[in-house]
């Protein structure tokens, strides 16, 4: 603080912020810390700790960038001595010798600073982040027709053949269950332990626990939907940085958490990308994340299933890439081979855009895998659960083209962000917007004939109600009188 004070090395319109930066708290920051100033790096020397001074680009009054760019200067310290300035700053800076020796560092490197005026280059940002931006991670979120079709498995089985194609290694994948009406050790996240895959979060920040829905609707509980909403967005893009695959498992049928707004159609659509709008001051627009729809055994019943859960998403503007059959029998007049011809050809003459990407034959020894790692007081109950899992993957890899999902994920949200991005710039003088397009532009604009109704995300009225009674009551407190009252669930 002394040393910009100093009048000759600070200007007065000058503004200062300080920051700490681990070099290699993650492949990006490395990036960007070691890499050279010609790259778009700081060109950080190997003697660490070090200190630097960025000078910002600077704009004229009208706004315009002036060619003073980005400027970087270290102080010409060893890392040595600043580490034990530091740690041990009162013992240290108080000898006069150290303290002038420093002083009189910083002051040069700041005077450095403002003399030196090296052409633009580029925004460390935009060139570090580049991988980051143009290739973020793809996030599939996993749905299924109703409860216990199988959506942890296939979760499991994807990270499991994911693993298996040797494209990925366990630090580029993550799964996470935003919403949960069960928080029991489930098989998927001990296959994530055992295989190193280490962003895990399979209970989430929105739990249907004992009681939950009577006291939300009470006003009782302390976060409005859209509060849980957020948690879930905020978990998933935490999970998401520097990887390539977020699976996202979804809760029980697509309308489970309807009555508290939200519902998988709602956790989608909140923990889709964030989408970049040029010269937008709006509040965060996402893409959706596409979903993946787990569907039973059979044809007619399975296909209609398919259709009525599928339309509960598109209806709210979330896309439905297609889904997987799971728990299917080898023989019999429902087997697997007859199911698959006649599923596969329903997909090709009415749903092309759509794709049956797999069928999953039932595997006996997993029905109770979830009893078992529940249960799992001893080793040996843990080892049987994982070779039921890695017995599960195997099969998975063998019926389902996880390949053709990934790519039909990241197309349908590509092609989400192409239409967003297209509604929300400014159109040329004169033109005209196809009416379907207009309807999307903004909340304000009028409601698209695609809209869903109003749920308790968006009503005001019920934002509202939630802590109207003046009082919020804790989970345990909830949980306590629910059970009392002989509550069975959420």
């Amino acid at each position: 603080n002394d040393a910009l004070s100093t009048r000759s090395a600070n200007p007065s319109n000058m503004k200062c912020t300080a920051v700490s930066v681990k070099v290699d708290a993650d492949e990006e920051s490395l990036d960007v810390c070691v890499n050279e100033e010609a790259s778009g790096g700081l060109g950080a020397p190997s003697d660490l700790p070090a200190l630097l001074f960025l000078g910002l680009p600077t704009k004229t009054s009208v706004g315009k960038n002036v060619s003073r760019g980005l400027r970087v200067q270290y102080v010409p310290l060893n890392g040595g001595s600043l580490e034990a300035l530091l740690t041990r700053p009162t013992a240290e800076i108080s000898s006069s010798a150290a303290r002038e020796n420093f002083m009189s560092s910083v002051i040069d490197t700041l005077v450095r600073l403002f003399a030196h005026q090296p052409k633009a280059r580029r925004n460390i940002s935009s060139s570090n982040n580049k991988r980051k931006s143009n290739d973020p991670a793809i996030r599939l979120f996993v749905a299924g027709d109703r409860s216990q079709v199988g959506k942890s498995s296939i979760c499991l089985g994807l990270l499991g053949a994911l693993l298996n194609s040797g494209k990925y290694t366990p630090t580029d994948l993550a799964y996470i269950k935003p919403a949960t009406q069960c928080e029991q050790t489930q098989l998927v996240e001990e296959f994530c332990k055992h295989k190193g895959i280490t962003a895990c979060v399979p209970v989430g920040p929105i739990v249907y626990y004992k009681g939950f829905t009577r006291a939300f609707l009470k006003g009782e509980t302390t976060e409005t939907s859209e509060q849980l909403l957020q948690k879930a967005s905020d978990a998933v893009d935490n999970l998401s940085l520097n990887k390539k695959v977020v699976i996202i498992d979804g809760v029980g049928y697509p309308a489970v958490g309807s009555i508290t707004g939200t519902d998988n159609t709602s956790v989608a659509k909140a923990c889709g990308r964030p989408i970049p709008l040029p010269n937008s001051s709006a509040a965060t627009v996402r893409s959706p994340a596409p979903v993946l729809l787990i569907g039973k055994s059979g044809v007619g019943d399975a296909v209609d299933s398919f259709n009525i859960n599928a339309t509960y998403f598109t209806h709210r503007n979330v896309p439905v890439i297609g889904a997987i059959f799971n728990k299917l029998s080898l023989d019999g007049f429902y087997s697997l081979s007859n199911c698959k011809e006649a599923i596969d050809m329903y997909f090709g003459r009415f749903q092309p855009e759509r794709t049956a990407f797999g069928f999953i034959p039932e595997i006996p020894s997993l029905k109770n895998a979830r009893e078992h790692v529940a249960n799992a007081s001893k080793e040996e109950q843990l080892k049987q659960a994982l070779e039921m899992a890695n017995l599960f993957v195997g099969e998975f890899s063998k019926h389902v083209n996880v390949d053709r999902i990934m790519k039909a994920a990241k197309e349908a949200t590509a092609e989400y962000i192409t239409e967003q991005s297209s509604h929300l710039l400014p159109t040329t003088s004169g033109s005209k917007r196809p009416a379907r397009e207009i309807e999307n532009v903004s909340n304000t604009a009028k409601k698209s004939k695609y809209s869903p109704p109003t749920t308790a995300v968006e009503s005001k009225s019920n934002i509202s109600m939630n802590g109207s009674s003046g009082f919020s009551l804790t989970r345990e407190q909830v949980e306590a009188m629910a059970s009392a009252a002989g509550a069975a669930g959420g």
